[in-house]
């Protein structure tokens, strides 16, 4: 059962140089390493969150994101599915909204985790269009074929939006884990390699 209820909670995630994206906006909410090269434990923070880039794709917008845990690696793709979509005003006024609190769940079927994952996000969306919640933050939780969250929204209806994430694709999918001493290559200039003890999440989005 979902329960909702006003908090001051801010948007989480860790935002340091930014790279060049498709817009203004989307220059200012994307994220990479200074020496294009990323290690897992020099990222970790005290809530297991790294960072996420925008992913060059030929159509729609890609998402790439790293984590030393696979709720981390989904929590930071849902942050960067939510910032790419808002405008440069948008994004300065949601920290200014009314946040409430709930428990958003989806099943994971087939113990199908990066399925598990799209299922996670095309939720965020639903709940977005469906019931004017528009996420602002997420802790999630992975048990029991359940992927749970401790979300914070704010109204849909307040948010100026840029453009509309329509869907979340199973284009490009991944989400694993990078093992010890596994280097996974950056993407030319836009994504620096990240190497392994960690979690990588991608996802391509319909816009």
């Amino acid at each position: 059962m979902e329960m909702d209820s006003p908090t001051s909670a801010r948007i989480s995630g860790i935002h340091t140089r930014r790279i060049q994206p498709a817009s203004p906006h989307r220059e200012s909410c994307a994220t990479h390493s200074p020496d294009r090269f990323v290690h897992a434990m020099g990222l970790t923070g005290s809530d297991d969150r790294m960072s996420w880039w925008i992913l060059p794709t030929t159509a729609d917008i890609g998402i790439r994101a790293f984590s030393s845990s696979p709720e981390g690696a989904i929590e930071e793709a849902t942050l960067g599915m939510q910032a790419i979509q808002l405008s440069e005003s948008g994004a300065k006024t949601v920290n200014s909204l009314v946040r409430h609190t709930g428990t958003w769940s989806v099943s994971i079927e087939d113990d199908d985790l990066p399925r598990g994952m799209v299922r996670w996000m095309e939720e965020v969306l639903y709940r977005c269009d469906g019931e004017d919640k528009w996420l602002v933050g997420n802790s999630i939780s992975i048990n029991d074929g359940i992927i749970s969250s401790q979300v914070s929204w704010v109204d849909s209806d307040s948010v100026e939006r840029e453009i509309e994430v329509k869907a979340v694709t199973m284009h490009e999918l991944i989400l694993r884990r990078v093992e010890e001493g596994e280097l996974l290559p950056g993407v030319s200039n836009d994504i620096p390699s990240f190497e392994g003890p960690g979690w990588v999440a991608q996802v391509v989005l319909d816009v």
